[in-house]
């Protein structure tokens, strides 16, 4: 068996693959192609896709192929700048949870009309993610093939993508506890229920609106989250990785075996310190908002469940970073994500989760006329990293201070370090 090597690939990449069920060769055959299923990566080893249960998450490290399994993979031959990454990430992501649609699927090889559903099918999703960050991979987004993917001249194939794993090595990744499945499975039985109530509901997004929207089916909307666990999907890693959050675990985990796996995977997660959770705090302040404007116990719920995963999210990576100080200090240097105040990714994500920071910042350097300034109140400046930011100011990446504003900001609690 083989698998594709999560280090050859990066966050946007797609996944071209051709497997060697009927309905892989039904698709290449009606395809006239070369493959039949398309992927797109959101993180280390992390994978999107649309398939018949749906639009899933999936961990590449447990998707395992047969050597004769043609394996195809894709970068962007224009480099993503950071917004634009963001952008086709978040959309993948946000898809999750999504029905399949078979009869769109079909009409991508037939004549005739199309209209348009918020349901997927993976060239789909694949093609709508880049597309969303005004990146057109096919003449149309919304009904394409996965063979069009892997011909269009957007993108570049990588060499070499895939390992061959032992039988040992399978059999390691088969007994594991998968949380990742756990988590989707239990979104499925949700979204699910829910629909049985309102059949317009596509996604988990939806849930938080169908809420506001339907006061009558509130109480029933949070028992159902609480009932089938999903408000305690974060315990799952906590229990089957206690290592990802406690670094002296970390320690007695390591061996000569594993040590290299380990620190690639914590260069990887401080490579996204930033970043890869973003969307947990973008979750969070929207779901705070309209609490306040239409308080549902429904989003009280979810709130503190992204209270959780943003604090979960932030200790992973501060975990990866305390183990590689301690023994790969240069790796911190050359890997931690630098998101510096003021830049177009630092609004980005601002916008999302403190837009008052963001327009007092816009009015501080319009007023300057300079970037170089303070983010409250313009004067000259140094740049911060806010250590406990998920308490704080969950998602803000950094902070541009003068002494006196720093001074405010650590008298209220702020842990705030030098941006180096």
């Amino acid at each position: 068996m083989k698998r594709i090597d999560i280090d050859q690939l990066k966050p946007g990449d797609i996944v071209l693959t051709a497997s060697r069920t009927l309905t892989g060769k039904g698709i290449r055959a009606a395809t006239a192609g070369l493959v039949s299923h398309a992927m797109i990566c959101v993180g280390h080893g992390s994978v999107i896709d649309s398939t018949p249960i749906g639009v899933q998450a999936r961990n590449l490290q447990r998707e395992l192929y047969h050597n004769d399994e043609a394996i195809f993979a894709f970068r962007s031959r224009e480099p993503l700048n950071p917004v634009q990454l963001r952008e086709i990430v978040g959309f993948a992501r946000e898809q999750i949870g999504a029905r399949y649609s078979t009869i769109e699927a079909i009409r991508s090889v037939t004549a005739g009309r199309r209209p348009r559903s918020r349901r997927q099918f993976c060239s789909r999703l694949v093609a709508r993610a880049y597309a969303h960050a005004g990146i057109p991979l096919v003449a149309d987004e919304d009904y394409c093939v996965p063979e069009e993917l892997r011909l269009t001249a957007t993108l570049v194939e990588l060499a070499d993508v895939t390992e061959t794993l032992s039988a040992a090595e399978v059999a390691m990744w088969q007994a594991r506890p998968n949380p990742v499945a756990a988590t989707q499975q239990t979104q499925n039985a949700i979204l699910g229920q829910l629909r049985a109530l309102d059949p317009a509901v596509e996604t988990m997004n939806d849930v938080p609106q169908m809420a506001i929207d339907h006061p009558e089916w509130d109480d029933t909307i949070a028992d159902l989250l609480r009932s089938l666990g999903y408000l305690d999907l974060w315990r799952h890693d906590h229990d089957a990785n206690p290592c990802h959050y406690d670094v002296e675990i970390l320690e007695r985990c390591v061996n000569e075996t594993n040590a290299a796996v380990i620190r690639r995977s914590c260069q990887s997660l401080i490579a996204e310190y930033h970043s890869g959770g973003a969307r947990y705090a973008t979750s969070l302040a929207t779901l705070a908002h309209a609490q306040r404007l239409v308080p549902r116990r429904t989003n009280g719920l979810l709130i503190a469940l992204y209270e959780h995963m943003v604090r979960d999210d932030h200790l992973i990576r501060e975990t990866a970073r305390l183990w590689l100080e301690r023994h790969h200090s240069s790796d911190v240097g050359q890997f931690m994500e630098r998101i510096a105040p003021h830049t177009d990714m630092w609004f980005a994500i601002v916008d999302h989760v403190e837009p008052k920071l963001g327009a007092i910042a816009r009015l501080s350097i319009e007023r300057e006329g300079s970037r170089d300034v303070c983010s409250s109140c313009g004067d000259p400046a140094s740049d911060y990293r806010i250590a406990n930011a998920p308490e704080a100011m969950p998602g803000v990446p950094s902070l541009r201070l003068c002494g006196d504003c720093l001074a405010i900001r650590r008298n209220l609690g702020e842990v705030l370090v030098p941006l180096d």
